[in-house]
């Protein structure tokens, strides 16, 4: 039986997963972004993309699998306690959950509806190593470096952007540092949790570098990303998708 999904957001992830997906056999209930109707893509069925929050509320009562956000963390805040009433949520504008109030919402929301909200390690890795060591974690820490372009600005040497408490950082910049809520989200929370920001022109691309220190271990991951032009690094996509096929089809020997 095919499966039916909802997706927010049609950039470089949403355009990516719709591809694969509908290749998968994934049947779309909608594609919602009110900026792209004119970009929509050819011999697909119009009525899948809409602008209406009130259309996609609408179908996802009608019932779907699951549904996608692949736009902003305002989108997140926006329409995931509502849609947490229909279905199980994966969002990849984990920022969000940087406001103490909204994550509380969440929880909340998804205990009463017996919902999921999904938070994908997208582009880094070890998401579910600090998870299972949460109890023993010391220190963590999470330095990302983009080039100045890919952060909104120009600057001509390496500047440090900000450093501190994560919860800082995601309000700072929350379309650059989706990879820090997820961090303290699985450890040791958006305040405990240390991040530096980084702008350096000479930066091969987007760099994340994990340290984790904790009784009797520590840890050390870094992942380099090419974003080209954009926000979005090369691996998110392809991680992204993974992440929604374990979602949708799992079955026989699972990797977690």
């Amino acid at each position: 039986m095919s499966k039916k999904v909802g997706l927010i957001g049609f950039g470089t992830i949403g355009k990516y997963l719709f591809d694969q997906l509908s290749n998968d056999g994934v049947v779309f209930s909608f594609v919602y972004d009110p900026f792209f109707i004119a970009n929509q893509p050819e011999g697909k069925d119009p009525a899948i993309f809409i602008s209406s929050p009130e259309v996609m509320l609408q179908r996802c009562s009608e019932g779907v699998d699951l549904v996608i956000e692949a736009a902003t963390s305002q989108a997140v805040v926006d329409f995931g306690p509502k849609i947490l009433q229909y279905t199980d949520m994966v969002v990849f504008s984990s920022t969000a959950l940087a406001d103490p109030d909204f994550q509380q919402q969440i929880e909340s929301q998804s205990q009463a509806y017996g919902t999921k909200f999904v938070v994908p390690h997208g582009a880094i890795l070890g998401l579910d190593g600090l998870f299972d060591g949460r109890e023993v974690l010391e220190n963590v820490t999470i330095t990302t470096t983009k080039r100045p372009l890919n952060l909104g600005r120009t600057d001509t040497s390496r500047t440090t952007l900000y450093e501190g408490p994560t919860r800082g950082a995601c309000k700072a910049f929350p379309r650059n540092v989706n990879v820090h809520a997820g961090i303290a989200l699985a450890g040791l929370g958006f305040d405990k949790t240390i991040s530096k920001i980084v702008s350096d022109p000479e930066s091969p691309g987007n760099s994340h570098l994990i340290e984790i220190r904790a009784k009797g271990c520590w840890f050390k991951i870094e992942v380099m990303s090419d974003p080209g032009s954009g926000v979005t690094g090369a691996y998110t996509p392809v991680s992204a998708l993974s992440t929604i096929r374990r979602l949708l089809f799992t079955s026989g020997i699972v990797i977690a």
